[in-house]
């Protein structure tokens, strides 16, 4: 498709980085489309994912190591070293398609009532604001849990209107991403996932849909998309699942395969395709 800006954000299906800062690709490379016969399908991404650990102190005040970034334990590197490199990709290539940002929370130690205002906190001192397309500037009239109302009713916006702009998703702890997504949801940053699609199939806080490669139906997806819910697979690390993948309907493809592999795309000429289905 020539055009892709002119398709709603939920019409369209892109490649994604699964475990990005874990990949050997750097995030702007990542990040990096190759319109050529010989290397389309070498990163193009449009959504990247950090795996996030909380360790701030109620009596200490926002910091670089609040949240750091690992798969399997709290260390790492801090959660800003990824988003630094960000903004300066976001600096040197201005104009650029909206990018995803999951933030996938391992903690579950500690106080979870203060993780909403925690990242939204750290996200405007090492992020800024101005860069994030919030829920509530995407949609107006978000009161209590009626978000998948408003985003069924309203539509998501074209990727020409939201092009210069970063969008962050919570997913991983189920009880820390449900009690964000209805905390105050109309000033909240980040939007939240569910793994569980029954969840999405009543008003709710959240409109992202996240499964592993093989799990979710057709019927379910069939249903969410009707809703105009965003539907993103991980672990989709072969080409025959990343056809499953692109037939089920899926806007986010989340791979490990970044580079080297031809079936790694959504087009041969642009990052972002109408999404296909059976």
């Amino acid at each position: 498709m020539e055009n892709y800006q002119q398709l709603h954000y939920n019409e369209a299906a892109f490649k994604s980085s699964h475990n990005s800062y874990d990949r050997k690709e750097s995030l702007d490379q990542q990040l990096q489309f190759y319109d050529t016969p010989d290397a389309y399908y070498n990163c193009g991404c449009r959504a990247v994912e950090l795996d996030i650990w909380r360790h701030s102190k109620p009596d200490e005040p926002n910091s670089p190591d609040w949240f750091t970034v690992n798969h399997l334990t709290n260390g790492g590197k801090t959660l800003d070293y990824y988003l630094s490199q960000l903004r300066v990709w976001h600096e040197h290539n201005p104009g650029h398609d909206v990018i995803g940002v999951s933030l996938d929370i391992k903690s579950s130690g500690g106080d979870a009532s203060t993780f909403p205002e925690e990242i939204d906190r750290y996200l405007t001192n090492f992020m800024g604001r101005d860069l994030i397309l919030t829920p509530g500037d995407l949609f107006s009239g978000i009161n209590g849990n009626n978000l998948s109302e408003l985003v069924k009713a309203q539509g998501w916006p074209t990727l020409s209107a939201m092009t210069n702009k970063f969008i962050f998703c919570l997913s991983g702890n189920e009880d820390w991403k449900k009690l964000y997504s209805e905390m105050s949801p109309a000033t909240r940053f980040c939007f939240s996932d569910a793994t569980d699609a029954s969840q999405l199939m009543v008003p709710n806080s959240r409109v992202v849909y996240n499964i592993k490669e093989g799990k979710g139906s057709s019927g379910e997806i069939d249903k969410l998309r009707s809703d105009k819910i965003l539907i993103r697979v991980y672990d989709v690390d072969n080409g025959n699942d990343w056809q499953s993948a692109r037939k089920l309907g899926a806007n986010n493809l989340a791979t490990n395969k970044v580079s080297g592999s031809t079936w790694a795309s959504v087009s041969t000429h642009a990052p972002y395709s109408p999404f296909e289905s059976n």
